[in-house]
């Protein structure tokens, strides 16, 4: 194509411009009609050249995990954690969404329950990258990567057609854009080549299995649930967030067109293709456009979301995030949009619609993970027992098998055996959901009570203050009935508040003695999974990590023994000057 720069322009004679200024008033007018100066600098813009890094990774930062690419370019991931009990645990979460602007239809995203994970331990992972990994406040993470942006042209160029960039071809404006008009199979495709391509040139640079010298990282898209995990913000934001909240939280003050490129309600001005990658604000995730800009491909087919699940029916490829040409209710993560693989005339392709890449691995590679994955499975469903007896069920079986008088009856107690592993499994990921949630409603239960706590002490001081001018008034003989009413009021809200401090207190140390329902370890790891969680330097989490340090010293004291009465349990949660006056 033929492209004229601004600077080349104003250096033509007055003769060519002449013979151009149809050509360009035409230009002028497909450009909004602006005026001819402002429709050439548009054209400058457009065709202007840049540096190949804004291509490929314009917001460096210090987390970045970096794989090579063909010209000297490089794909940028980040690392996502799932903090899990093992290879063979995950996180359980609901994804979807109750937003939908598709009345009637909101079999397509109502929230179902999913769950998510990753291959890799951090030992798996390339040395160089092992720094650069999210680490939990206790636990352990199990990563998968995904792209920090959307796949530019710049990059597509670059494995798909073989492209350079050079001096006589530098890139453009239109490099720095996501990838879009390609089919799902175009996508893996990319991913195909560029795995290929990293294999035959940095095998190095890919992440390789503790002790297998065959299985290796690759690139591929991310599933469904690994892109909405990642575009909730995953392990940066609370658990409590990925389940109820509809969008990332964000800084007060700040608005979706700060992070997605979209069509707002009554938009003055629509954009005519997506803009440059990581042109808005990253998510919590330091992730770029997983709201607007280009939607998204996954590796999933479509299903509809009904009961809290999804249905069985497997149709076309899930599209995820929305686009520039979306409106606010598509940029939500949960959105879920079903698109065909094929229609009539032939692969599915569309303007608005590109792709981010995954790093994963498979499940069950060599070396050391078979050994990791036989003791977690020789574990699960294990630690289970009889709520009447105290007996490991699967134990007794075990014990009815080696006293079986004939092979007939060995084998049919082993089939009994295993029908009750996978029971036994289901109801210890039960129970350790249940354990986590008592941990999750302890805490905010000692907040509730710190809560209470501060209104009633202002309540007294209320009260106190009022009494005063009370006092005051009676002396000058002013009139005291409304002073008379309020302090009667703050009296009555403290008398109230007391009473709500004692039920909380009382269903606290209720919540404590629950604890002795579940094992030791079980609970244990509850509780670093919701410590882990507390990583954030705000308000609420430095609140929170107070209120974890109060629970985790009563769960210490009620293991040892301690009587913990109520008065003692305040004594923990609050200052002295919030204790006024109490005795419970």
């Amino acid at each position: 194509m033929f492209r004229l720069s601004l600077e080349k322009y104003y250096t033509f004679s007055a003769t060519r411009f002449s013979r151009g200024l149809a050509a360009l008033a035409a230009l002028a007018a497909a450009l909004f009609l602006l005026p001819l100066p402002d429709a050439l600098a548009a054209l400058a813009r457009r065709n202007a050249t840049i540096n190949a890094t804004e291509a490929y990774n314009p917001k460096p930062s210090a987390t970045d995990l970096t794989l090579p690419m063909p010209c000297g370019g490089s794909m940028v991931f980040k690392a996502v954690g799932v903090q899990a009990g093992g290879f063979l645990w995950d996180l359980d979460t609901l994804f979807g969404s109750d937003e939908s602007d598709r009345r009637g239809r909101e079999y397509y995203e109502r929230r179902y329950n999913a769950a998510v994970s990753g291959p890799f331990s951090a030992a798996d992972l390339p040395p160089a990258w092992r720094d650069k990994l999210p680490k939990p406040g206790q636990g352990q993470y199990y990563y998968y990567l995904i792209g920090k942006y959307e796949v530019s042209v710049f990059q597509w160029r670059a494995v798909m057609e073989g492209w350079c960039p050079s001096d006589a071809a530098p890139p453009g404006a239109d490099d720095a854009r996501p990838k879009t008009g390609v089919s799902w199979y175009e996508a893996t495709e990319f991913a195909r080549k560029y795995t290929e391509w990293l294999l035959a040139n940095h095998a190095v640079s890919l992440p390789r299995f503790a002790g297998d010298g065959r299985n290796v990282g690759y690139a591929r898209l991310p599933t469904e649930a690994e892109w909405e995990y990642a575009a909730r913000g995953g392990h940066a934001v609370s658990r409590d967030s990925l389940r109820q909240d509809e969008f990332f939280p964000r800084p007060e003050g700040s608005s979706l067109n700060d992070y997605a490129v979209f069509r707002p309600e009554g938009a003055a001005k629509i954009e005519e293709q997506p803009l440059r990658i990581g042109s808005r604000s990253p998510n919590p995730l330091d992730l770029y456009d997983t709201a607007g800009n280009a939607a998204e491909m996954v590796l999933d087919t479509f299903h509809f979301s009904l009961g809290g699940r999804l249905h069985g029916s497997a149709g076309g490829f899930v599209r995820k995030g929305g686009s520039y040409l979306s409106g606010q209710a598509e940029i939500l993560p949960g959105r879920r949009e079903e698109v065909a693989f094929f229609q009539a005339e032939g692969p599915v392709r569309a303007k608005d619609m590109g792709f981010r890449l995954a790093l994963s691995g498979i499940n069950t590679p060599g070396g050391s993970r078979p050994e990791e994955l036989e003791k977690e499975w020789k574990k699960a469903g294990e630690g289970q027992v009889l709520p009447d007896q105290g007996k490991n069920p699967l134990e007794e079986v075990d014990r009815l098998i080696a006293k079986a008088a004939s092979p007939a009856e060995k084998e049919n107690l082993t089939r009994l055996r295993a029908v009750l592993k996978d029971n036994s499994i289901a109801l210890e990921r039960q129970n350790s959901k249940a354990a986590e949630g008592l941990v999750r409603s302890s805490l905010y239960m000692v907040e509730t009570i710190r809560s209470y706590a501060v209104r009633r002490k202002m309540a007294i001081n209320y009260a106190t203050d009022l009494e005063r001018d009370l006092v005051a008034a009676r002396q000058k003989k002013l009139k005291t009935a409304d002073l008379e009413k309020q302090i009667a009021a703050f009296k009555n809200n403290e008398a109230e508040l007391r009473r709500s401090m004692e039920s909380g207190v009382s269903f606290y140390r209720s919540k404590l003695e629950d604890i002795r329902s579940y094992p030791a370890a079980m609970f244990d790891a509850n509780l670093k999974l919701v410590s882990g969680e507390l990583t954030a330097d705000d308000v609420f989490t430095r609140s929170m990590k107070n209120a974890f340090s109060i629970y985790e010293k009563h769960v210490q004291a009620l293991r040892k023994g301690a009587a913990l009465n109520k008065n003692a349990l305040l004594k923990d949660m609050l200052p002295e000057n919030l204790r006024t006056g109490l005795k419970l």
